[in-house]
C-alpha cells in the first residue's frame, strides 16, 4: 500500500476536477438565445408595419384610380340638389329615383337589351302607373294615360271611360282609314285639302244623328250619297227642306198614257219640248212622270210604277 502511494495526490475519494469543461459550437447568436421574446416581438412589429405601409399604398391607388374626393366618386358628383353623373351609369338592379334629368342642352339616353320598365307604388308597393317597353311593343298601366304640349295642355287623354284628343285637327294617314267597332262623336268630320272624304259601312247601315241639325257641306265640289238599298230621308216633327238652285231628278218612270184620243197630241208634245208632271204614288210614295197636259195619275194596268 505504502509502495504504491508514493506520488500520488490523496483526496477525499472524488475524482480530480481541474481540468476545463469542453464547451460545444454554437450557431445562433447569443442575443437570440438568450432574449427570443424580444427579437419576436420585434419580427410581429416589422410585419405589421409592412402591412400598415401595403394599405396605405393600396388605399392611395384606389383614391386615384376612382379619383374620390369629398364632393366627387369617380364620375359622380354631388351637389346640393342630389348627384350629378358624367358618362355612362350601368344599374343592375333598381334605380329609385324622384328626378331624373339631362344636363342643359344635352340629351339622355336610357338603353336597356332586354325591356325598360318605369313604375310607380305607394310604400306597401302597391302598383299605380306602369310603364313597359319591350323588343317588340310598348304597354303603359294606370288609371288615364294623358299627352300634353309644352305649355301643359292636354292633347290626348285615354281612360276605361273614353279617349279625348284635344288638338284642333286629328289626321290619320293611311289608305284603311279609320275602323271604329261602336260610335264616333265629334263636332266636324272633314278631309284635308285635295282629299275625298268617304263615311262608308261595308257590311252594315250608317247612322248620322245630332241633337239639333245634321249639315252635309262641300264647298268646292259635289255630295254623292250611295246605296245598295234604299236611302231614307225621315223628319219625325219638321220637314225635310231642299233648298238649291237646280235640282234633277233623272231616271224617273213615266206613266203610261190614260185615253187613246190624247195619243196624238201627246206625241207631238213629246217631240217638240221635254216637259212632265212630277206625280207621287199615294201609297208608297214613289214619283213617276206624266204627261203635260193631263191628269197626274197613272193607267190601271201599270202595276210596277206605284208598287
Amino acid at each position: 500500500m505504502s509502495g504504491a502511494g508514493e506520488g500520488a495526490v490523496r483526496g477525499w475519494g472524488c475524482t480530480p476536477t481541474e481540468e476545463a469543461p469542453q464547451t460545444k459550437p454554437r450557431f445562433i447568436p447569443a442575443s437570440f438565445v438568450r432574449g427570443w421574446q424580444r427579437t419576436t416581438l420585434y419580427a410581429i412589429l416589422i410585419v405589421l408595419m409592412l402591412l400598415v405601409f401595403l394599405n396605405l399604398a393600396l388605399t392611395l391607388w384606389i383614391i386615384t384610380s376612382l379619383r374620390l374626393s369629398m364632393t366627387n366618386i369617380g364620375p359622380i358628383r354631388i351637389q346640393k340638389g342630389g348627384i350629378q353623373l358624367e358618362g355612362q351609369a350601368l344599374v343592375t338592379d333598381r334605380l329609385i329615383a324622384s328626378t331624373i334629368s339631362s344636363r342643359p342642352g344635352q340629351p339622355i339616353t336610357l338603353h336597356s337589351h332586354r325591356n325598360f320598365s318605369v313604375l310607380v307604388s305607394d310604400p306597401d308597393h302597391l302598383e299605380y302607373s306602369r310603364l313597359s317597353i319591350t323588343r317588340d311593343s310598348m304597354t303603359c298601366g294606370g288609371r288615364s294615360f294623358e299627352v300634353v304640349d309644352a305649355r301643359g295642355k292636354s292633347v290626348f287623354r285615354a281612360s276605361r271611360e273614353e279617349v279625348r284628343v284635344s288638338s284642333e285637327v286629328l289626321a290619320v294617314d293611311g289608305e284603311g282609314g279609320v275602323t271604329v267597332k261602336s260610335s264616333v262623336q265629334a263636332p266636324v268630320v272633314r278631309a284635308p285639302p285635295g282629299s275625298d272624304l268617304l263615311l262608308e259601312s261595308q257590311t252594315r247601315r250608317l247612322d248620322v244623328r245630332a241633337p239639333q241639325s245634321v249639315a252635309l257641306e262641300s264647298r268646292a265640289g259635289a255630295v254623292d250619297v250611295l246605296a245598295h238599298g234604299n236611302i231614307l230621308l225621315d223628319s219625325t216633327v219638321g220637314a225635310i227642306r231642299i233648298e238649291a238652285q237646280n235640282i234633277f231628278l233623272t231616271q224617273l218612270k213615266e206613266a203610261k198614257l190614260l185615253t187613246h184620243s190624247s195619243d196624238q197630241k201627246n206625241k207631238h208634245l213629246k217631240k217638240t219640248t221635254k216637259v212632265y208632271q212630277v206625280c207621287v204614288c199615294a201609297k208608297s210614295g214613289k214619283m213617276f212622270l206624266a204627261a203635260p197636259e193631263g191628269l197626274c195619275s197613272a193607267h190601271v194596268d201599270d202595276v210596277d210604277l206605284c208598287r
